[in-house]
């Protein structure tokens, strides 16, 4: 089985602007579509998820635990698993 190195480009800030943009017209666009057909979506609020009802309510879910964040310092090779 041969292993192939996949060369990584970095996207430009005006690329990766765009892209964020697109994003958040595609949610915003699918919110309005669930609530005119009634139907229920879930969202992140903080550290919380909650659950829209097609009616308008919004009901808690769980809370989401917290991450320790990673203490990577300049240097760090960092290894993924090939599946």
């Amino acid at each position: 089985m041969e292993i192939q190195n996949k060369k990584i480009s970095f996207r430009s800030v005006k690329e990766t602007s765009s892209l964020i943009l697109a994003g958040k017209k595609a949610a915003q666009k699918a919110i309005r579509e669930n609530t005119v057909l009634g139907l229920s979506f879930t969202f992140t609020k903080g550290n919380k998820v909650y659950r829209q009802e097609g009616n308008g309510a919004v009901i808690f879910v769980k809370p989401i635990a917290a991450r320790k964040p990673l203490n990577i310092k300049k240097g760090t090779i960092l290894y993924a698993k090939a599946k």
